[in-house]
């Protein structure tokens, strides 16, 4: 491997944590290799026009062709049916950012993916508000009335919880069913 490849890899992680570059970062950039890096994170194009800006105060312009070719090769490893479900299980909401032959597909197994997530979320929010009450609970200075409101805001919870679990439990039967549907898809290529 040569070494500016070696070099480059660190620069690419830091860039990729924000588009903030500086004056250094700017005049050492390999612009096709940070359009691949973002083109694989599925970032929007307009994050060429944040380099461009974060550049401009050093006399600096990016290499536009050499960036939007890069991120076009990023973009075929992004968009693909199974990192669609990879990065909505992850949290990450797509951006619109792949050709429109998958850019529906894309959209609605991600959609599914993330809805999990998020369900996900909220029953893990829900559990560490729970927990907080059962402690608040347990102290031994509570008056009787705060231990009953404490109480019915728990069965409350409880009762929030046990819909999320149904809801979780349907999202990750549909998100299931896509992913099948997307495995069979895949046989018959």
């Amino acid at each position: 491997m040569k070494k500016t490849a070696l070099l480059t890899l660190p620069l690419l992680l830091i860039l990729n944590a924000c588009s903030t570059l500086s004056e250094k970062e700017c005049h050492s950039s390999d612009w096709h290799q940070l359009g691949i890096q973002d083109g694989r994170s599925g970032l929007p194009e307009r994050r060429l026009d944040d380099y461009a800006k974060s550049c401009k105060e050093y006399g600096i312009r990016p290499d536009t062709s050499q960036y939007l070719e890069g991120r076009t090769i990023g973009l075929k490893q992004y968009c693909t049916p199974s990192n669609a479900f990879r990065t909505g299980l992850n949290g990450e909401a797509y951006q619109g950012v792949c050709p429109s032959d998958i850019d529906m597909v894309f959209h609605i197994n991600n959609t599914a993916a993330l809805s999990v997530y998020k369900a996900r979320q909220r029953i893990k929010d829900l559990d560490s508000r729970l927990d907080h009450l059962e402690h608040e609970l347990s102290e031994k200075d509570k008056s009787e009335k705060d231990r009953l409101r404490i109480r019915k805001e728990i069965r409350d919870l409880d009762r929030d919880r046990d819909r999320l679990k149904a809801d979780l439990r349907f999202e990750e039967h549909e998100l299931e069913s896509r992913m099948e549907e997307e495995r069979y898809r895949t046989t018959l290529r």
